[in-house]
């Protein structure tokens, strides 16, 4: 059995992250551990994360899922108090934001060898709607393509 991980991380102007990689507990089965990615501000040093501290974040992820066989669940959540969005994305809910950013960032790095697939419920546009990112390895496709149906069907009931 794979074991919760959490991974501290220091932005270059000092502010404090943990990403922790959980067990996803949703009642259901599936044949390859899916862990819950949450990024925690611990300590808050700057009123902006940095690109370039976002992108190494985004690096420690795509090591953790290299180091092991897993699939990532990545939820986005309704709070918008903490974030910065610019005029551009303006049009975007907070958690519409993140999940296109999380996506953004790791699709900048090199990832031909994984697959990822994004589920929207509800309306994408409301404030309402909730953003899942799924990740895993090429080879682990039909795996991520199981748990993303299986997640679907549980969040339609």
């Amino acid at each position: 059995m794979i074991a919760n991980t959490v991974i501290p991380f220091t932005s270059n102007a000092g502010s404090q992250y943990l990403i922790k990689l959980s067990l996803f507990e949703s009642g259901l089965d599936f044949d390859i551990p899916v862990m819950d990615v949450s990024i925690t501000l611990v300590e808050k040093a700057e009123k902006v994360v940095s690109l370039s501290d976002l992108i190494n974040i985004c690096y420690l992820i795509k090591d953790y899922l290299m180091d092991n066989r897993v699939v990532l669940y990545y939820y986005c959540d309704h709070g918008g108090d903490d974030i910065f969005i610019s005029e551009r994305n303006s049009f975007r809910s907070p958690q519409n934001y993140r999940s296109n950013l999380f996506e953004r960032l790791f699709d900048f790095l090199d990832t031909e060898n994984y697959v990822r697939d994004q589920i929207i419920i509800g309306d994408e546009d409301s404030n309402d709607a909730h953003f899942i990112s799924l990740i895993s390895r090429e080879e682990d496709k039909s795996h991520l393509t199981d748990i993303s149906i299986q997640v679907q069907k549980m969040n339609d009931k």
